[in-house]
């Protein structure tokens, strides 16, 4: 089997050779990989785990984007979105955070409605096309920040949560805005890509370690139609539509597969996320990706521990083929090199 043809079979719980693998990790953790193998490009990563998923984007030709060394001496970069970003180090490894929110000016909703924004037009979908063709025969992905992941980076956190609670017109306005570009934006690349995309992702982070956000009702009113309309947008293109979100999820599972959610990803490691009652509840009617514990098993666990996790998800989640095996969340500089080794060899 092909990965395309592993990844689209599995999604739709039919038999499969073996079940499709996601190789993902921070920049940083792929050049130590690389490095380790004497290997000349990230591709030859991927290919050594196995990896069935490959995730496409169009570049942004608008204009050049900022990008400059500040007094203390860290990276700043604007995004095509309009706010910028500081890259701070942290440990062994490097993490940005909004140095602005640029619609923190916003006191209505008509602010955020009439702004002329980002365009689907300020992309290169050509050069989009030729990296989609490269990556022949494997899954291709395309996607990006999801509907709340986005707005907390155009809106300072204490802002679009209390726009939620008392004007729930000026939330929806930042979330809305998002979302029409979205739509456009992606359906563009569907068209580029002339067939061969196999999913879209998008990412939003619902929930904590412990709990949701905010309550189920709100999530509903704030996020429910939009996933609709995304996943309505993949599946008009005979893709699947994966949503992410880390943390304490389940209570909208039920909510994600109204939508027509075709995958959840990730599985963290917390309270209620257990492959198998997920699986009890949720086998059959939608697909889950990773799980493969990142904060606490693969930086300190054995190869013994970390192969015989994997295990035990191979055998709950791919009783009925739905299922992408993968790390919970991308790989960091903390996850020794013989536990990645671990990770991925049940797949040799």
């Amino acid at each position: 089997m092909t990965s395309k043809e592993r990844f689209r079979k599995a999604m739709e719980f039919k038999p499969v050779d073996r079940l499709p693998c996601e190789f993902t990790a921070t920049g940083k953790t792929y050049e130590k990989i690389r490095s380790h193998y004497g290997f000349s490009d990230y591709e030859q990563v991927r290919d050594r785990f196995h990896s069935d998923l490959r995730m496409a984007f169009p570049v942004y030709n608008k204009r050049k984007l900022e990008d400059y060394i500040d007094a203390d001496g860290l990276r700043v970069e604007e995004t095509m979105y309009g706010f910028r970003q500081k890259w701070h180090v942290t440990g062994l490894e490097m993490y940005p955070m909004n140095v602005d929110f640029p619609w923190d000016f916003a006191e209505s909703a008509e602010d955020i409605l009439n702004l002329d924004w980002l365009h689907a037009d300020d992309f290169d979908y050509e050069a989009f096309k030729r990296e989609v063709d490269s990556y022949k025969d494997r899954a291709i992905g395309i996607g990006g920040p999801g509907t709340y992941q986005y707005a907390t980076f155009m809106r300072s956190a204490e802002n679009i949560y209390a726009d939620m609670a008392v004007d729930p017109d000026l939330a929806k306005a930042v979330f809305n805005k998002y979302v029409e570009f979205e739509l456009e934006y992606y359906e563009r690349q569907f068209q580029a890509a002339d067939g061969q995309i196999d999913y879209l992702l998008c990412n939003d982070d619902y929930g904590t370690q412990t709990s949701m956000l905010f309550s189920v009702p709100m999530w509903r009113e704030f996020f429910k139609e939009n996933t609709r309309r995304l996943a309505d947008l993949a599946h008009k293109y005979g893709a699947f539509y994966m949503q992410h979100s880390c943390g304490a999820v389940r209570p909208i599972i039920p909510d994600l597969i109204e939508c027509g959610v075709d995958i959840l990803n990730p599985i963290q490691k917390v309270q209620g996320m257990e492959p198998e009652s997920l699986m009890a509840e949720f086998g059959g009617k939608i697909a889950f990706s990773g799980g493969i514990d990142t904060q606490w098993l693969l930086p300190s666990g054995t190869p013994e521990e970390i192969k015989a996790e994997c295990r035990r998800f191979i055998d709950c989640f791919g009783a009925n083929n739905g299922y992408i095996f993968g790390p919970s969340q991308g790989l960091q500089m903390d996850v020794p090199i013989e536990n990645i080794e671990a990770l991925y060899s049940l797949m040799d």
